[in-house]
């Protein structure tokens, strides 16, 4: 499967457990940790670069990937990808695609998502230990329709 934005500066191939992103012409591969929902290019796509903490990588992916997971029950939500990356010293990302951006940003004011993120900020929260929060970003863009 490929998907595209419009301007095509963001390619994302994948194939089996592994996904290629390549953005500006640089190519990096991730490892699939978790994966729901098909990716198409019919959707509005959120791209959250997650800095791991060193030595924290596994605290990192324990704590995703045994949460509480509400995604599947918000509408307009259509796919995730969990993505840890090859290299040491890069981003996890966490790719969401939604039906639109609007769907996107309905879920950013629900209950769900303050339940989800209810440590944020908090000793409890990943974002104090584990994830470096000034060297995480995230990115949004509609996909390419083909």
């Amino acid at each position: 499967m490929v998907i595209f934005n419009s301007n095509q500066s963001y390619v994302l191939h994948e194939k089996n457990n592994l996904i290629q992103i390549i953005k500006n012409n640089c190519q990096k591969s991730y490892s699939i940790l978790e994966k729901d929902g098909n990716l198409n290019n019919n959707y509005f796509c959120v791209m959250n670069h997650l800095y791991v903490n060193s030595n924290r990588q596994n605290d990192f992916k324990d704590k995703f990937l045994n949460r509480f997971k509400r995604l599947n029950t918000v509408t307009g939500y259509k796919a995730l990808r969990f993505l840890e990356p090859h290299n040491e010293n890069e981003h996890y990302i966490l790719l969401t695609l939604w039906l639109d951006r609007q769907d996107f940003y309905n879920w950013q004011l629900s209950n769900q998502y303050k339940a989800t993120h209810l440590n944020r900020g908090t000793n409890k929260g990943v974002d104090q230990h584990i994830v470096n929060r000034n060297l995480s970003y995230n990115i949004r863009f509609e996909l390419a329709n083909n």
